[in-house]
């Protein structure tokens, strides 16, 4: 599958440090899915685990860019882990046509980072769980 765009993001984790599911609602619904809050507030921190499903958003936005694709809102850009934890990216968007991104996030103490990498594929759209 041929490369087309890649993208890279870090975040600082301190900044997502005080957000709390309840008082943050409209945020958190503009960034993430409901998949997505439920995986990082069942963590015993949910900072570092939202600061790199951001960075992921924003690098995918930034993989989509560089190929002059216009990205969907963040909230249509789904990261999921499958059975062994790895990330996934579902990205639903007739407009994309036939592109899949493949991201890798990481995290330490202080900072989240991803990458992604857009390339043509056998486009899986599936519903997002909002």
């Amino acid at each position: 599958m041929p490369i087309l765009g890649v993208g890279v993001d870090i975040e600082n984790i301190e900044r997502f440090r005080e957000i709390e599911r309840l008082k943050s609602a409209g945020f958190l619904n503009k960034i993430f899915t409901k998949k997505e809050l439920n995986y990082c507030f069942s963590k015993a921190d949910a900072a570092p685990h939202l600061a790199a499903r951001f960075a992921g958003k924003e690098a995918i936005i930034k993989s989509l860019n560089s190929i002059e694709k216009r990205h969907p809102p963040h909230n249509l850009i789904e990261i999921v882990n499958n059975k062994n934890g790895v990330p996934l990216v579902r990205l639903c968007e007739k407009r994309l046509g036939r592109i899949e991104v493949a991201i890798s996030l990481s995290h330490s103490k202080d900072v989240a980072i991803a990458f992604a990498i857009a390339r043509e594929g056998k486009k899986q759209c599936k519903k997002l769980n909002h």
